[in-house]
């Protein structure tokens, strides 16, 4: 592939990234807002196995979205050849832990669900 094809798909991939932050971070305030003004509605368990269900799947979607796209954007650096691994941006990159990266990611996002989850039940 080449040069022009493989920078295409990193800007792709990183707008893929950035394009579910905002859904996935309004998602949950409205949560957060319905947690905080609304606990009423929550003594039904329909309502609160529905918004466990969301806060799962909408996780877990976002999750494998943006580990998707980071997993892509880091295959395209090393397919970009010696040119950009001698630039500073790619020696940092190749120093770069992506797999902590990743579990960080996990664990943010799985942690906000939890405690979510918690204040549901």
């Amino acid at each position: 592939m080449d040069k022009e094809t493989t920078k295409t798909i990193m800007q792709i991939r990183a707008s893929d990234a950035r394009s579910v932050v905002l859904p996935f971070a309004l998602s949950h305030i409205v949560i957060l807002a319905i947690l905080g003004f609304n606990g009423d509605g929550l003594g039904d368990s329909g309502v609160q196995f529905a918004m466990t269900a969301f806060l799962v799947l909408g996780s877990l979607w976002t999750f494998m979205w943006m580990d998707d796209a980071i997993q892509d954007m880091f295959a395209c650096m090393k397919d970009l050849g010696p040119e950009f691994a001698d630039t500073e941006v790619g020696k940092r990159a190749a120093k770069f832990p992506i797999v902590i990266f990743r579990a960080v990611n996990f664990a943010i996002v799985a942690a906000l669900a939890a405690a979510q989850i918690v204040a549901i039940y």
